[in-house]
């Protein structure tokens, strides 16, 4: 990051804490406060969405870990120097960071799982993927939004199901944020039915 231009941090519930050293990846410069960046990660996140969509992926390439640090640089990649890199530093949410790698193996390996065993209907079975994505938290920032774009990309490259909306229709982020991270705490504790509906919401 330019050294004369060091942005006033200010983050919102649930945001990933960037280290001093992450803070230094960014990519844009004239930036005075940190959400000033998320336009310019929306717009990389839209190229990245796109790109998914006009693919076709099985599961042997979805669930890799090549391919989850792809979508993820795709999505920051014009933002952050770090983006498809796993996090160096261990953070107050997340798995220990040098867990990252056999927790994702496990994840992959459990999801098949479910999938071949229909174990859940489809929508929870992507839910499920997603959520434990969010819990690994492997990457210094983004992790929420990256783990929402695989969910969509396992519903429909595997599932054969339509993307999720993501409390689209309540035609306001600030709530749909809300519900989005009350239903998260309630995952974690193996409820997942409001997880469920705002996703579909």
């Amino acid at each position: 990051m330019n050294e004369q231009m060091e942005p006033n941090v200010v983050y919102e519930t649930g945001q990933s804490h960037l280290d001093s050293e992450e803070l230094a990846g960014l990519k844009i410069t004239g930036i005075k406060e940190l959400s000033d960046v998320l336009p310019f990660e929306s717009k990389n996140i839209a190229k990245a969405t796109v790109w998914s969509e006009k693919n076709q992926f099985g599961s042997d390439k979805i669930f890799t870990e090549i391919f989850i640090r792809e979508i993820h640089k795709r999505m920051f990649g014009d933002v952050w120097q770090w983006a498809g890199k796993y996090r160096l530093s261990n953070k107050s949410m997340g798995v220990e960071k040098s867990l990252i790698s056999k927790e994702l193996k496990q994840l992959f390996s459990n999801t098949k799982f479910w999938i071949e065993s229909e174990s859940y209907n489809p929508d929870e079975i992507a839910i499920r993927f997603m959520h434990r994505l969010m819990q690994l938290q492997c990457f210094p920032g983004g992790n929420a939004r990256h783990a929402k774009l695989m969910s969509d990309i396992v519903i429909e490259h595997i599932l054969n199901g339509e993307i999720f909306t993501w409390g689209e229709s309540l035609n306001d982020p600030k709530l749909a944020r809300e519900k989005f991270l009350d239903a998260l705490k309630k995952a974690d504790k193996g409820k997942m039915d409001d997880l469920l509906k705002i996703a579909r919401m």
